[in-house]
């Protein structure tokens, strides 16, 4: 059965309606919908919030129709993700505005494609040392690096463009991560000095 099947089965063995299922998930009965009818796929988070409201495990939406542990899914295509790293980042530099629109968007697909294969892989019964699961996330890792780097450089080059501003531009993804890695080391040392110099504070204020 499909993820679609599956959700009105779920939805329809608890009785209730599509719009009620909607309130309880914090969806739309439109979202609801179209994933029951094969229009739309649907992402981990919607998935989640899906199945707390029905009571079930997120396995449960690809599980076969008697509610048994569903096969392992075929691994999805993802093209710009098993691109080298020097591939990608000479198809990445050339990128205008409207280029790497579409570059973030095919690239945020496969993310999400691998989201929920990654889901699709746990749901199957695949431990966390099996292979499968374990080139699954490191693909889904690369999938995220590079959807964060395209859509920062979408948004970079958008700004320099309509508003003039002096942006680096940077020509690979490793330096846009890298650039977020050190935002991030700082940001953390920063709040552990605070954390820190705080609770000097609170011990001289009890002493």
């Amino acid at each position: 059965m499909t993820v679609g099947e599956n959700l009105r089965r779920l939805r329809l063995e608890r009785g209730l309606k599509q719009d009620e299922l909607a309130e309880a998930a914090r969806s739309s009965q439109q979202t609801i919908s179209e994933i029951e009818n094969g229009h739309r796929g649907a992402q981990t988070k919607t998935l989640e919030k899906l199945a707390d409201a029905l009571g079930v495990p997120v396995g449960a939406f690809f599980a076969d129709g008697d509610g048994s542990t569903p096969p392992v899914p075929p691994r999805p295509r993802t093209p710009l993700t098993d691109e080298k790293p020097e591939a990608f980042d000479k198809r990445f530099a050339a990128t205008d505005v409207t280029s790497a629109e579409k570059l973030t968007e095919k690239v945020g697909a496969e993310f999400d494609e691998l989201r929920q294969y990654v889901e699709q892989l746990k749901a199957a019964g695949i431990g966390d040392e099996d292979f499968r699961l374990k080139r699954a996330r490191v693909r889904l890792t690369e999938a995220k690096r590079r959807t964060y780097a395209t859509t920062t450089r979408m948004n970079d080059l958008g700004l320099k463009a309509e508003f003039g501003q002096d942006r680096p531009i940077f020509d690979t993804v490793a330096e846009y991560v890298g650039k977020a890695e050190e935002t991030d080391e700082r940001i953390g040392k920063e709040a552990a000095q605070h954390a820190s110099a705080k609770r000097v504070e609170q011990s001289g204020q009890a002493g």
